[in-house]
């Protein structure tokens, strides 16, 4: 058998979780799996950031060596996708985030530890859950155009055994 693995979101005040999320669209508005032509967001302003985590489960020896990068998708004027590794939960804002711009490719891929009993566990191997979370938010500046942004592919790679 193999792990199973979903991406999972966390929302609200007292963290509400939800497993297997559809999409990582990010919008005007706190929730998972939003209709971005539902929950634009304004030129010159941020999306509510949001907390990523991916969910091992399923049997297996080991999960090691979990990147994650932006793998394709061009950006329009002003835009930037910010994402940062090995956070630790806070309600979702649109307030600036200050993190780094989500890398680009695996050499540079953002790394995920596991989270187990309340606490990140850099390099773990044979654990079975989350990881620690990503948080990730859009961003974007006056002189970004009005409209859609372009689809963005968000890559997550790891090695089982």
């Amino acid at each position: 058998m193999s792990a199973t693995v979903v991406f999972s979101e966390s929302n609200t005040l007292s963290e509400t979780i939800s497993d297997d999320i559809d999409n990582i669209n990010l919008g005007d508005v706190d929730e998972p799996n939003i209709v971005p032509g539902s929950h634009k967001i304004r030129r010159g302003l941020n999306s509510y950031s949001k907390y990523i985590r991916v969910l091992f489960t399923g049997d297996f020896t080991e999960i090691s060596n979990i990147l994650l990068w932006k793998s394709s998708g061009d950006y329009k004027t002003g835009e930037t996708l910010k994402a940062e590794s090995d956070k630790e939960y806070a309600t979702p804002s649109r307030e600036d985030t200050e993190d780094d711009n989500i890398p680009t490719s695996e050499e540079t891929a953002l790394v995920l530890s596991a989270y187990e009993g309340g606490a990140v566990i850099d390099n773990a191997t044979a654990f079975s859950g989350y990881t620690a979370y990503i948080r990730m938010q859009l961003q974007s500046s006056t002189s970004s155009p009005a409209g859609a942004v372009n689809q963005k592919t968000i890559k997550c790679q790891y090695d089982e055994v």
